[in-house]
């Protein structure tokens, strides 16, 4: 019963029908009493008048009020705010349908969160992959690409979005896709296999493209670098557990024979040094090759090339080195890699050229948004291009085979590449190494 006089609707009939209500009382009383004077009998109607008025009048204004209620929270539906909610006070129709769009509000509420952290979870998946993933239009312009895209491209997401897939030389993959045989593609200069699918979706009744592209020689070069250091690993642990124990051993016996080499065969001592040092030696090659596995992430920071570079000729003082590129030209770079991989590479440029008065040059400029650095040495060249980057290969007498190894690392850790070549013009090996100028989105 509490509930029905709580209803709005119920509350206001019985407010206004007081005032009807108390015009018969009136007029019932004035027909008892007909004598009375004309004046009190119109100013009672003009009371009962006034009374009704104000009744409706609030009714209307209650009436307006809870319309206006109902209307604001549509609205804020409308515009996607559902963090309005209407007040009610007892039951009854409006209170009923206030009640449904809080519901409502609440329910939209619940499900725009759960498809925030869903479409935050699908951002996190996508940024992580390692394929590149291209949305195009119908006129193959590119609307949207993930982390790995920008990569591929060697450049920043705003650069690639609304360009068309020819101006980034997508055109030869979109139309090789779904095709059995990886796609062979250049991109910056850089050639490649690539696995490309495509798949179309609809947007506003429009059919855009989807375009999937895995780098089919980075995948077989992670995995060829995967076994070569689970290989490493294996045999260091090995060799080291042997090795240990001699240098150990040997070097017990140089301190316990020293004051005792008059009774000691002839070559003895000499015997248990050399074992002594080509222990000590071998665990130190067998350390070398553990930085296979063992690069550090790059850590970039705003560097100037130029200052980086002119800091080689002191350290190679007998070698002519000439410097040609802008200054200055800064770019993200890990100072501390960037110089090591110089550093190799120059060094390599340098021992190709033996005794030869003959000058190293070195170039680099600026380029579609990449930094590219050139080596020019007038060496002998590249004798089997083919095994530069197997593990263990060298031509030196003195080498490890993997100074190569390590630098394309770095390269690959700054989302770029190196690549080696025998010069045309002459005899020599040219060096380019290709990095972004700032780290892709």
């Amino acid at each position: 019963m509490s509930k029905f006089f709580h209803s709005f609707e119920i509350r206001h009939l019985l407010l206004c029908s007081l005032a009807p209500i108390g015009a018969i009382i009136a007029y019932l009383l004035l027909w008892v009493f007909p004598h009375q004077s004309i004046y009190l009998k119109f100013f009672t109607l003009f009371v009962l008048c006034v009374t009704m008025v104000y009744f409706c009048y609030h009714f209307f204004q209650q009436l307006i009020y809870k319309i206006n209620v109902i209307s604001n929270l549509l609205e804020a539906v409308e515009q996607e705010d559902f963090s309005l909610r209407g007040v009610t006070s007892g039951a009854g129709a409006f209170e009923g349908v206030i009640e449904q769009i809080n519901d409502i509000s609440s329910q939209l509420s619940r499900h725009r969160q759960q498809q925030r952290e869903m479409d935050f979870l699908l951002q996190k998946v996508i940024s992580n992959i390692t394929v590149a993933i291209y949305a195009l239009d119908g006129s193959h312009r590119l609307i949207w690409c993930n982390s790995a895209a920008s990569r591929m491209l060697g450049t920043s997401l705003d650069k690639l979005i609304g360009d068309t897939a020819s101006a980034w030389q997508l055109d030869n993959l979109l139309h090789n896709a779904n095709t059995e045989h990886p796609v062979v593609s250049d991109h910056e200069g850089r050639p490649g296999r690539y696995k490309v699918t495509s798949d179309t979706y609809m947007v506003d009744g429009v059919q855009n493209v989807l375009l999937f592209v895995s780098d089919v020689d980075d995948m077989l070069r992670q995995e060829e670098q995967k076994a070569w250091q689970d290989l490493l690993r294996v045999i260091s642990h090995e060799i080291n557990n042997s090795l240990s124990p001699i240098a150990s051993i040997s070097q017990m016996l140089q301190q316990h024979y020293r004051h005792h080499s008059d009774n000691l065969p002839p070559g003895f001592t000499e015997g248990i040094d050399l074992i002594n040092r080509r222990a000590r030696e071998l665990i130190a090659f067998i350390s070398s090759y553990r930085q296979l596995s063992k690069l550090a992430p790059a850590l970039k920071e705003r560097v100037d090339l130029t200052a980086l570079v002119a800091e080689l000729p002191l350290l190679f003082s007998h070698r002519v080195i000439t410097l040609n590129g802008p200054r200055p030209l800064m770019a993200s770079l890990d100072r501390v890699q960037i110089h090591q991989l110089l550093i190799n590479l120059i060094k390599n440029a340098d021992e190709s050229m033996g005794s030869s008065a003959d000058s190293i040059d070195i170039e680099w400029a600026e380029e579609k948004g990449r930094l590219l650095i050139t080596i020019l040495d007038r060496g002998v060249g590249l004798t089997n291009p083919k095994n530069l980057f197997v593990p263990f290969y060298t031509t030196k007498p003195n080498g490890t085979g993997i100074g190569l190894i390590l630098c394309r690392q770095i390269a690959e850790s700054h989302g770029g590449y190196l690549s080696l070549e025998n010069r045309h013009e002459q005899t020599g090996c040219k060096v380019t190494i290709n990095l972004p100028l700032q780290s892709p989105a």
